[in-house]
């Protein structure tokens, strides 16, 4: 009887032992709370835990996944935080232009968890809140261009858009390093205006060029003759 008391016991601690062992890999960290409070947060390498005291909070993530039918972005829980820079993609959404264009936007955005407990803490859902400030953001900065400048200042916008984020995320703990819009797609309607007008454009160049060099051949012909008589 005591030999086999024993021998549950020693498992017993075994198992205590391995569920409060806990190895982080590099860069990445873990924040535990005590009895539902922040208590302290794990580097990488191997921390020890109090089992059923301590409990690693959970964070969500926005993650690109390789479905069925292509790559999808899905959120998923972790009990860990990484901290190297992350690639969000925000997905296609329309924008009206200031002269009441529709047009179809998406781009990258590119940040990194700078302080892990403000992230956890400060706000409910880090990827969803990123996203949606980031659709508004540019929403608000190309609503106040025209179509013509919207498609000439990608850079100008992804600049704007990254000081705007970067300064809004700063209170979570995040570090907005850059965007990128990847797409900018007017109507078809207007997409076929654009390309008569690009015709147009070269028809009166050519036309141009054309007729400034029958003037300059007649001014040649013209001085050729006077110079011979």
């Amino acid at each position: 009887m005591f030999p086999a008391v024993l021998i549950g016991l020693v498992v017993l601690v075994v198992l205590l032992a391995l569920k409060g062992l806990k190895i982080i890999r590099q860069a990445e960290v873990m924040l535990v709370e005590r009895l539902g409070k922040f208590h302290r947060q794990l580097e990488p390498g191997i921390n020890i835990i109090w089992p059923f005291i301590d409990r690693p909070r959970q964070i969500s993530w926005r993650m690109r996944v390789q479905g069925p039918r292509g790559a999808v972005t899905r959120t998923i829980q972790s009990a860990t935080i990484d901290l190297r820079e992350q690639v969000f993609d925000f997905p296609e959404q329309s924008v009206i232009t200031r002269d009441n264009v529709v047009i179809e936007v998406n781009g990258l955005l590119y940040y990194q968890v700078t302080d892990p407990r403000r992230a956890v803490y400060e706000v409910a859902n880090l990827p969803i809140a990123i996203e949606k400030l980031a659709q508004t953001t540019l929403r608000n900065i190309i609503g106040e261009m025209e179509l013509d400048t919207t498609l000439s200042s990608r850079d100008e916008i992804n600049s704007k858009m990254r000081t705007v984020l970067d300064d809004a995320t700063d209170k979570w703990g995040v570090k907005v390093n850059r965007v990128e819009l990847q797409d900018i797609s007017p109507p078809h309607s207007v997409q076929d205006a654009m390309e008569k007008q690009m015709k147009a454009e070269r028809d009166r160049r050519a036309v141009i060029l054309e007729s400034e060099g029958i003037k300059q051949s007649q001014v040649l012909r013209a001085q050729g003759e006077r110079d011979a008589q």
